[in-house]
């Protein structure tokens, strides 16, 4: 008895009970909206745990210049998610998207805690000679007993896994939009090429947070002709996609404008930024959130695509 005890005592504390989705909705007085929205999320609040914090931003000139247009705003664990009106049931089905989201982030959590009673693996200073060295310790037998083309599906895994990515298997919405230098462009024409596409706006955090690493990442990728990136802004205009590469330079791949996520949402887009991976005209690949696009994995897993 005692010693059942002992391992159930063991077990609870590695096991991380789920907090209350944190809900924030920015609000100001002359806002006609608030009152709803919150009535909403009141409603929702008692099908689905969260949390609920009402903030006046009239008194902060940071978030008024940021926010002070698109009052209501909610963010769901601190990713916008909502301005303006709240349908019901997306705010449902965007709290349990959000949920989902993070029992994958603590699933994640414990692996890395399983990986970290390891010994810290040597990592070559560049991504071919980490991918090398990979493939000579764990290929070897593989490239005997199933060839050449079962080692690169091996490959594929092995890097997508390390990028976390979600296998899916999906025909993509088809889109013909203008570029940021005028021109249109349309997934059609991009048949038979590996193509990446990643739905942002300037008005997301986590989105900028990503971006200097996928400008980074489509400056190495340059050489491959049959990889294409598409960085696809869910803004309401080129204005602010304008101001936020002015500084930057012509962006190494193609910017194009949905205006409010029009497109995003047909893909199932509930949260930015959200990466879709479209291989011979099929979505083979879904990320969602920010990931850091300069570690070596992604190179990889992109090239074991083409």
């Amino acid at each position: 008895m005692t010693r059942s005890l002992s391992s159930r005592n063991s077990l609870s504390k590695n096991v991380r009970v789920a907090e209350p989705l944190k809900v924030i909705v920015y609000v100001k007085p002359s806002c006609t909206l608030c009152g709803p929205v919150i009535e909403t999320i009141e409603r929702v609040r008692r099908e689905v745990d969260l949390s609920l914090e009402k903030v006046d931003i009239s008194g902060d000139q940071a978030l008024m210049s940021k926010y002070g247009h698109e009052i209501p705003v909610v963010l769901i664990n601190g990713r916008k998610a909502f301005k303006g009106r709240v349908p019901e049931a997306q705010l449902r089905k965007r709290l349990l998207r959000a949920r989902e989201t993070e029992a994958n982030e603590v699933e994640g959590l414990r692996v890395e805690s399983l990986e970290a009673l390891d010994e810290p693996p040597f990592v070559p200073p560049r991504p071919v000679a980490a991918f090398l060295v990979l493939l000579a310790i764990a290929a070897f037998g593989f490239f005997v007993a199933t060839g050449f083309q079962e080692a690169g599906h091996g490959r594929e895994k092995l890097t997508g896994a390390l990028l976390k990515v979600a296998p899916r298997n999906d025909v993509p919405v088809s889109f013909n939009f203008e570029e940021i230098t005028g021109r249109k462009v349309s997934l059609d024409s991009l048949r038979g090429k590996v193509v990446l596409v990643n739905f942002w706006a300037t008005w997301c955090p986590p989105c900028i947070e990503e971006m200097p690493s996928m400008l980074r990442l489509a400056e190495r990728m340059k050489a491959e002709p049959n990889f294409v990136m598409l960085a696809i802004s869910a803004d309401d205009s080129w204005k602010p996609v304008r101001e936020y590469f002015t500084d930057k330079g012509k962006p190494p791949f193609e910017v194009l404008l949905d205006p409010s996520g029009a497109v995003a949402k047909q893909y199932g887009t509930t949260m930015f930024p959200e990466t879709y991976v479209i291989v011979d005209g099929k979505i083979t690949a879904f990320i969602e959130g920010p990931r850091d696009w300069d570690q070596w994995y992604a190179d990889e897993y992109l090239r074991s695509l083409l």
